[in-house]
């Protein structure tokens, strides 16, 4: 029971994480810069980069399996293909939210060069 707790607990905790990242995103999208929502998207972007590397590493480096499976003496080495679907697929995975963030910052900016655009209108009427 303890177990499923914790798993409630920390499911809570990434979708509280994922919550502000995206609260955070919308703000910055709505700054002036349009530099500034392109942050957290580069850094997520970032973060897969590393995550994949480190994936195809351990692979890479637990490559061959060499011992008993029921009594027998078995020795398992991975493809090279399947270490390169797997690191891609880490990949993919891994960008799902740099996905998000970038589809946050799209629809906000077009929101605001719309308003923009607006005003500029509205001033060249007036004027």
């Amino acid at each position: 029971m303890m177990a499923s707790h914790t798993v409630i607990t920390g499911g809570m905790l990434v979708l509280l994480i994922f919550s502000v990242v995206v609260i955070l995103q919308v703000f910055l999208s709505k700054t002036e810069s349009k530099w500034s929502g392109v942050i957290l998207p580069a850094i997520m972007f970032g973060i897969s980069l590393i995550v994949s590397f480190q994936f195809a590493v351990r692979l890479l480096n637990s490559r061959s399996f060499t011992g008993m499976v029921n009594g027998v003496l078995v020795e398992h080495t991975t493809s090279m293909s399947s270490i390169i679907g797997q690191t891609v697929l880490i990949f993919v995975l891994c960008n799902i939210v740099t996905g998000i963030l970038i589809a946050i910052y799209a629809v906000f900016r077009k929101q605001r060069n719309n308003q923009r655009a607006l005003e500029m209108m509205r001033v060249q009427d007036l004027g």
